[in-house]
């Protein structure tokens, strides 16, 4: 298995960009062989496998709560904007666009998982995401995340972003609770996981993709996952430990489902780097 991350689905629940376009388009188009490289939701069932408790709870740092921005965003005291490591909850509309569907149900767990006005963090390995906000993860007095209970609850999905991986097992554990229930955004139609070639033209953001794997390569500077055809899953060097080159090898011809933030490329290609192995499910579908 890839990624075991719950002793009720272990053999289903096992789960980032720096490649040039010439390399992609070579693996796509070319061919060549590199194989030589190295409604209001009901909350899921509670369960202590998806507690994800602090690791040190003596040394979380406590911090107040000004404003909760969205479902998994947060404004501290001092003016820094936190955004929640593990968790990406769906999208309050903004210049024009309508909300994604239970954002807002997202938008108020947050609220009452805050509402003693205070958070605990661990700062993750990176501390800070590419807008400047802080990047941590948070947990409340008791020392719980708080990305997994909105995991738990079906508000949102489980991302795992390296270097910040380090409660990737047990998040995505909660995840899969709300998955098995059809909770939240797992009975949202919208958020379903479709094929490569429901992609749209240009298409961008998060996303779950679930399609064939059509071929497997190895170069120096990482791997790469192809789907359908047209999406390249990139495994930089630096988040390879995570995932077993042989496994990943016997993916070919298999249906698998990846998720992340797929980047639109000339011609109607896609990519998406993969920062570890509970973003990739090879279940049987």
């Amino acid at each position: 298995m890839l990624h075991p991350v719950a002793s009720q689905a272990a053999d289903q629940e096992k789960r980032r960009f720096h490649a040039s376009l010439a390399l992609f388009l070579c693996l796509s188009l070319s061919g060549c062989d590199l194989s030589g490289y190295a409604a209001a939701p009901a909350p899921a069932p509670a369960s202590s496998s998806a507690a994800c408790s602090a690791r040190d709870s003596a040394s979380l740092r406590k911090v107040a709560v000004e404003h909760v921005h969205d479902g998994d965003t947060l404004r501290l005291r001092g003016g820094d904007r936190l955004r929640l490591v593990g968790v990406n909850t769906p999208e309050l509309g903004r210049q024009g666009r309508a909300d994604e569907p239970l954002a807002e149900d997202a938008r108020r767990a947050l609220q009452a998982l805050t509402s003693s006005g205070h958070v605990w963090l661990e700062q993750g390995a990176e501390p800070r995401d590419r807008h400047g906000r802080l990047l941590a993860y948070a947990f409340n007095a008791d020392g719980e995340s708080l990305s997994a209970e909105l995991l738990r609850r079906g508000m949102g999905f489980h991302v795992a972003i390296s270097p910040n991986t380090d409660y990737a097992e047990c998040l995505a554990a909660a995840e899969s609770l709300a998955r098995s229930a059809s909770a939240g955004v797992w009975a949202e139609s919208q958020f379903d996981s479709r094929p490569v070639r429901d992609l749209r033209s240009g298409q961008g953001g998060f996303a779950l993709i679930r399609d064939e794997v059509t071929r497997v390569s190895f170069k120096d500077n990482g791997w790469w996952v192809q789907l359908g055809g047209k999406l390249g899953v990139k495994i930089r060097s630096r988040d390879q430990a995570s995932f077993s080159r042989h496994e990943l090898m016997a993916l070919e011809g298999r249906e698998v489902e990846v998720r992340g933030w797929i980047i639109p490329m000339d011609g109607d290609w896609w990519m998406l780097n993969l920062g570890h192995s509970t973003m990739l499910d090879p279940g049987q579908y």
